[in-house]
């Protein structure tokens, strides 16, 4: 369905991420012992979506888009569904994704990112 935002939307969406990247660079992100290149940098979906209009569509769109503009270049790697993605537990435990907003399941849309 193509690029769900505009370029100019998905920077804003950005800003706030890249200047909490930027303070936790400035004060050293650590992994064990070794001081990282960078903080962990990507886009979480609870800033902007909460519970409303989250759907496989729009996080390929995202995905998409981080790649366009040339974040994923700068170092913006993750992409995290925070919640309302799952619909319930198969009887073994495991979280299922809610097949009307996400038809293809998790891993084809872990696969796609």
């Amino acid at each position: 369905p193509g690029n769900v935002y505009s370029q100019t939307r998905v920077m804003s969406l950005f800003a706030v991420l890249l200047f909490a990247g930027a303070s936790s660079f400035v004060s050293g992100a650590r992994i064990g012992t070794v001081t990282a290149q960078t903080p962990p940098m990507g886009w979480n979906s609870w800033n902007h979506f909460s519970c409303g209009g989250l759907n496989e569509d729009v996080i390929k769109g995202i995905a998409d888009a981080i790649v366009s503009t040339g974040l994923k270049d700068a170092g913006y790697v993750y992409v995290n569904l925070d919640d309302c993605w799952a619909k319930g537990r198969y009887t073994n435990g495991t979280v299922y994704a809610d097949p009307n907003t996400f038809p293809n399941g998790m891993k084809a849309l872990a696969d796609y990112v």
